[in-house]
């Protein structure tokens, strides 16, 4: 069953609904009110006077003396001999020291033992990538990745679709854009050289193109359906260009494009095996194609897990 507990300042606290809580359990029998005036005493007896003990912790003399004198009067018992020259501890004192600073070094211990957690390479990794360069390149990386760190968990999926990372559950994605989310970090990952290219069967028919502004007399094939950008010494030129054929798939433009359609601009890794297979052309090669960025994209947040810093680490290393 869940509760609720609040806290009031004087450390007591208040059950707002009946359950079993081991935390209710623990204010009942006064652990709460223990913690209070706990690391004060520690610091006092360590530093040998409540003035020291002051310094040490940054506050006054006044608010360590208080606190401890809370802690003896929820506990009962007198666990320093104050004078005016000096602390001593009390038999009690001694014996409620030495478990209190066990008790502490236990904290420590556990802090110690989460930050090494955080610096272990393990859990589940959801990743989201698309098309060729996802299925080829961001796979690979990943196989090597969890080969390198044998605790990782993949979850790769492949889609062209613009996932909802946070609501989703991806800890991460693969894009050929930055986000404009402002609850969305981006990070450059690589960038992917572009062609213009077809076959040799278009190019007979229709002959090629011999300068950006040819392609407007072409049947070009659309992703995103943006103009087409290119750039030589004596400027840069903006097509938009016109087709009968458009998808979000860089395979499915580049089997029109084999067929004969017409002409496609992609980037080169999705037309390099037909263009070294004599199957595709290039052309427009005198002039510089804007390259394609490739971003690393996750959400934005506080804490962000060993294991995803260490895989973007890896992923910008690999494509460097």
């Amino acid at each position: 069953m869940s509760c609720f507990i609040a806290f009031s300042r004087n450390g007591s606290c208040h059950q707002e609904r009946n359950c079993d809580s081991i935390l209710w359990h623990y204010c009942r029998g006064g652990v709460v009110k223990s913690l209070i005036g706990l690391i004060e005493f520690i610091a006092v007896v360590d530093h040998g006077g409540f003035s020291a003990a002051a310094d040490a912790l940054g506050v006054s003399t006044s608010y360590v003396s208080r606190r401890v004198a809370s802690l003896e009067a929820h506990l009962g018992i007198r666990l320093l001999h104050r004078t005016t020259r000096r602390v001593n501890l009390t038999e009690i004192g001694g014996q409620y020291y030495e478990k209190a600073v066990d008790i502490i070094g236990q904290f420590d211990d556990l802090e110690i033992e989460m930050a090494n957690q955080q610096k272990l390479v393990v859990g589940e990794v959801k990743v989201s990538a698309g098309g060729i360069f996802g299925e080829e390149e961001v796979a690979v990386a990943l196989a090597d990745f969890a080969l390198e760190y044998p605790q990782i968990k993949i979850d790769l999926n492949i889609s062209n679709r613009l996932v909802d990372l946070s609501a989703e559950g991806y800890d991460l994605a693969v894009r050929h854009r930055s986000p404009g989310d402002l609850d969305l970090i981006s990070r450059k990952l690589t960038s992917m050289r572009m062609v213009v290219c077809s076959s040799s069967k278009y190019f007979d028919r229709y002959g090629k193109p011999e300068t950006p502004e040819d392609l407007r007399a072409h049947n070009c094939f659309q992703g995103k359906g943006l103009p087409w950008m290119f750039q030589n010494e004596a400027g840069e030129y903006e097509v938009k260009v016109k087709g009968r054929w458009s998808s979000n798939s860089g395979p499915a433009l580049v089997n029109a494009a084999l067929r004969g359609l017409g002409v496609v601009r992609l980037a080169d890794m999705y037309v390099r095996n037909a263009i070294d297979a004599g199957r595709l052309e290039v052309v427009l090669e005198d002039y510089e194609i804007p390259p394609t960025i490739t971003y690393l994209v996750y959400p934005d947040r506080e804490y962000m897990p060993y294991r995803l810093r260490v895989l973007f680490d890896f992923l910008v290393e690999r494509f460097k």
